[in-house]
């Protein structure tokens, strides 16, 4: 797996992808308009952001970014994100295989436990 074909999945799932580079250089795989499914936030929409990975094998970063900020910075595990101000990122373990479906379950699940 690759990440174009990570962003082919979610196209293929009809989100919006999108490439977003930050100050620092580091670019993002952006999914636009996600809904959260479950939780505090159920029904809210929101970016998501993941670290874009150039290496093979695919090694997915755990962590993931999201715009709007959902919860306040320094709580839960949400900090600063290299993104910007706009941004949170959520740092969280990611112990699975990656594949396009792990990946959006990952996604998904820590919108809904948050």
């Amino acid at each position: 797996m690759t990440s174009d074909d990570l962003e082919k999945y979610f196209r293929q799932t009809g989100y919006t992808v999108e490439l977003l580079s930050a100050p620092n250089g580091e670019v993002y795989t952006g999914i636009r308009d996600v809904e959260v499914p479950a939780g505090p936030h159920a029904g809210r929409i929101c970016d998501v952001a993941i670290l874009r990975c150039t290496s093979t094998p695919y090694a997915m970063p755990a962590a993931i970014h999201t715009k709007p900020v959902l919860y306040p910075k320094g709580t839960r595990a949400i900090q600063d994100s290299n993104l910007g101000p706009d941004w949170a990122y959520w740092s969280r373990r990611f112990d699975r295989p990656p594949t396009p479906k792990t990946i959006a379950t990952h996604i998904m699940t820590i919108l809904s436990e948050a």
